[in-house]
C-alpha cells in the first residue's frame, strides 16, 4: 500500500524557543500599544504626586558647611555630610533643587581638612593651570592622587536628577536612531563604543518596566536614606509594581488568548480581565517587598536587644549573628525574586491562579530554571535591540519627513515661516528635539550644535528672557501656541513609540513563561485557562453565525456535499461450511 504523505512538523515543536520571535508581530498591535502608553502615563503621574508629597520641607539648595550651624552636633562634620547626602538623594530621586545642580567640593570631599585645602586652592572645572595646582597639592602631601583625580573628574558635572519624577517625554533613552543610522551621531560606531551603546542605552530601553521597578528598590536600601525617604521609595516601588502588574497583565492576557484561540480580545476585554483579577495581579509580586520588610523588622527588633551592653554583644549579636545572616540571605533571595515579577504576572494571565500560587510559581521558575530564564531573556533582548531600533528609526524618520516636507514648501524660507519653531517643545527623549530643531537659528546662531541644543541660543529663541530676547527671531505668543499644539500631537505619538518597547517586553515575557512552563510542567504553549463567563464570550465570538448570512434550505444543503475520507472495505469473511457440502 502506498504511504500517505505526512504533514510537515511545526518548527516550534522542534525548537520551542523560536516562538520568542513572534513577540515583534504581536507587540505591534494597537490594543497593546494603547495599554502600554496608558501604563506609562499612569506610572509617571503617580510618581509625580508622590514626589510633591515627600519633597515638602526641602530647601532649594543643598546644605552648606558651617561649623557654627552644626556646633551642637556630637560630630559636626558627620552630621553635615549626612544632611548633604540625604539632600542629594532626594535630588536624584525627586528632583529637589531643580535643574542644573552640579557637584561641588562639599559633595566630593571626605574630611573637613580636604574641604579647607581645596577651597584655599580655589579649584574650578576646566581652569587653566588646574593640573599644576593639583600636582602641587599632591606633592605637598595635602591630598592623595586618587582623591584628587576623583574630585577633578566630578567637579562641576551635573548630578543625577529626577529618576522618579521625570516625565516619559524627557527621560534619557540615548541617541536618536535616525541620526545614528545616517551617521550624524557617530559615537556608537566609533571603535570600542558599540557595546557601550548597546548595554548602557539600548538594553535599559528594552527592559524599561523592570528598570523602573529596580530604581526605587535600590534607593530603598541606600545606606544614606532616612526613614521618610525610605517610605517614599517604598510607596514608589509599590506604585510601579501595581501599575505594571495591572497593565502588563492585560497585555499578557491578549497574548495568551491570541496564541491559544487565535482571537484578539482587544484593550477593553483585556482591561476587564485585569480588573477582575486585579488583586492577584498586584499582590503576587508585592509579596517580594512584603516578605523582605517583615524580615527587616524582625532583624531590627532583635538588634534593639543587641544595644544592651555585654548582653547584646555576647548573647544577641555574637551568638545569633548567624541567624541574622540567614535572614539576610532569605531577604536577598526574595528581593532578587523581583526579576521573576513578569513570570508572576504571566501566571495570572494564563493560569488564573491566586496571588500566592502565582508568586510561588514565579519564584520556582526563576530559581529552578535560572539558566533557561537567562538564555531566553538574552535571546529576547538580542532580537529586541533590532526591532526596537527599527521602530525608533521609522518613527524618527516619519516625523522628520513631515517637517522636511513642510520646510520644502516654495517661498517658505523667504517668508520666514520655516517650521522648526513648531518643535521647541518636542520630546527630548531619543533626541527628537535635536532632530527636529536642526536648521533653526536665532541671530545667526544655530540652536543645535554638534547634535546638542545650545541652551543659551534656545532660551533666546523662546524669548522668555527679556535681556537676551531677539527682536526679530524670537518667538511670539502665537508661535508658542502653535508649538504647544504640535507638542500634544508629538507627545501622543511618542508615547506609542515608547509603548512598543513595553509591549515587546510583556509579549516576550509571556512567551518566556510559557516556555518555562513547558519545561517544568510539560504543558503545551497554547494551553489557556478560561473562566465560564469567558468561555461563553469566546463561544459566541467563534461559533455564532453572522446575522446577515443566508440560511441554507434543506434542498440546498442536500445538493452540497463535501469530500469524505475514503476507507477501504474490510476483506469479506469466507464461509468454509459451503465448501464442505
Amino acid at each position: 500500500m502506498k504511504n500517505e504523505p505526512q504533514p510537515a512538523q511545526d518548527m516550534t515543536q522542534i525548537l520551542p524557543w523560536l516562538v520568542i520571535f513572534r513577540s515583534f508581530s504581536l507587540a505591534f498591535d494597537t490594543s497593546k500599544l494603547l495599554l502600554a502608553a496608558l501604563g506609562i502615563l499612569t506610572t509617571a503621574t503617580g510618581w509625580w504626586l508622590l514626589s510633591i508629597i515627600f519633597t515638602m520641607g526641602y530647601d532649594a539648595k543643598p546644605p552648606q558647611w558651617s561649623a557654627t550651624l552644626y556646633a551642637k552636633s556630637a560630630n559636626p562634620w558627620s552630621a553635615f555630610k549626612k544632611d548633604r547626602e540625604t539632600w542629594n538623594l532626594m535630588h536624584q530621586a525627586a528632583g529637589v533643587g531643580g535643574l542644573y545642580q552640579t557637584f561641588e567640593l562639599e559633595d566630593l570631599v571626605e574630611t573637613e581638612e580636604e574641604l579647607t585645602t581645596l577651597k584655599e586652592a580655589n579649584l574650578r572645572q576646566n581652569e587653566v593651570g588646574l593640573g599644576l595646582k593639583s600636582s602641587f597639592l599632591i606633592n605637598e602631601g595635602k591630598i592623595t592622587r586618587e582623591r584628587m583625580d576623583y574630585v577633578i573628574s566630578h567637579l562641576g558635572t551635573n548630578k543625577p536628577r529626577g529618576l522618579l519624577t521625570t516625565w516619559p517625554w524627557f527621560e534619557e533613552r540615548g541617541l536618536n536612531p535616525y541620526l545614528l543610522a545616517t551617521g550624524q551621531s557617530g559615537t556608537p560606531w566609533s571603535v570600542g563604543m558599540f557595546w557601550d551603546w548597546v548595554i548602557i542605552q539600548e538594553v535599559p530601553v528594552l527592559i524599561e518596566p523592570l528598570v523602573k521597578v529596580i530604581r526605587p528598590a535600590l534607593l530603598l536600601i541606600h545606606p544614606e536614606a532616612t526613614f521618610f525617604q525610605r517610605l517614599y521609595f517604598l510607596f514608589s516601588l509599590a506604585w510601579v509594581i501595581a501599575v505594571w502588574s495591572f497593565f502588563g497583565g492585560a497585555i499578557s492576557r491578549i497574548v495568551v488568548v491570541q496564541i491559544a484561540r487565535n482571537e484578539n480580545i482587544g484593550a477593553l476585554g483585556a482591561l476587564k480581565y485585569a480588573r477582575e483579577n486585579m488583586a492577584n495581579f498586584i499582590s503576587a509580586p508585592l509579596f517580594c517587598p512584603m516578605i523582605a520588610i517583615f524580615i527587616f523588622l524582625v532583624i531590627m527588633v532583635f538588634s534593639l536587644l543587641g544595644m544592651v551592653p555585654v548582653l547584646g554583644d555576647i548573647f544577641i549579636s555574637g551568638l545569633f549573628w548567624g541567624v541574622f545572616m540567614g535572614l539576610g540571605l532569605i531577604m536577598a533571595l526574595v528581593l532578587v525574586g523581583l526579576l521573576g515579577w513578569p513570570l508572576m504576572v504571566a501566571t495570572v494571565s494564563s493560569e488564573g491562579l491566586d496571588s500566592w500560587e502565582s508568586f510561588s510559581r514565579g519564584i520556582q521558575y526563576l530559581y529552578t530554571r535560572a539558566w533557561n530564564y537567562i538564555a531566553y531573556n538574552l535571546l529576547a533582548v538580542s532580537y529586541g535591540i533590532v526591532v526596537v531600533f527599527f521602530i525608533g528609526f521609522m518613527a524618527s524618520l516619519g516625523v522628520y519627513l513631515a517637517k522636511w516636507s513642510v520646510a520644502s514648501t516654495p517661498f517658505i524660507q523667504s517668508a520666514n515661516r520655516s517650521p522648526e519653531y513648531l518643535f521647541v517643545y518636542a520630546p527630548t527623549s531619543f533626541g527628537w528635539r535635536e532632530l527636529l530643531l536642526q536648521g533653526a537659528k536665532v541671530d545667526g546662531e544655530n540652536i543645535v550644535v554638534d547634535g546638542k541644543i545650545d541652551q543659551t541660543a534656545y532660551r533666546k529663541y523662546l524669548g522668555f528672557d527679556s535681556e537676551t530676547r531677539s527682536k526679530k527671531e524670537s518667538l511670539v505668543w502665537w508661535n508658542i501656541i502653535g508649538a504647544g499644539l504640535v507638542a500634544i500631537w508629538l507627545g501622543g505619538f511618542f508615547l506609542l513609540v515608547v509603548g512598543f518597547g513595553y509591549s515587546y517586553f510583556w509579549c516576550s515575557a509571556t512567551f518566556i513563561f510559557l516556555l518555562l512552563r513547558k519545561d517544568l510542567d510539560n504543558n503545551e504553549i497554547n494551553e489557556l485557562h478560561i473562566d465560564d463567563d469567558e468561555e461563553d464570550q469566546f463561544t459566541s465570538v467563534l461559533q455564532k453565525p453572522a446575522t446577515n448570512a443566508p440560511i441554507a434550505t434543506p434542498e440546498a444543503s442536500t445538493t452540497k456535499s463535501r469530500s469524505l475520507p475514503v476507507v477501504e472495505a474490510p476483506p469479506q469473511k469466507t464461509d468454509n461450511s459451503d465448501d464442505k457440502i
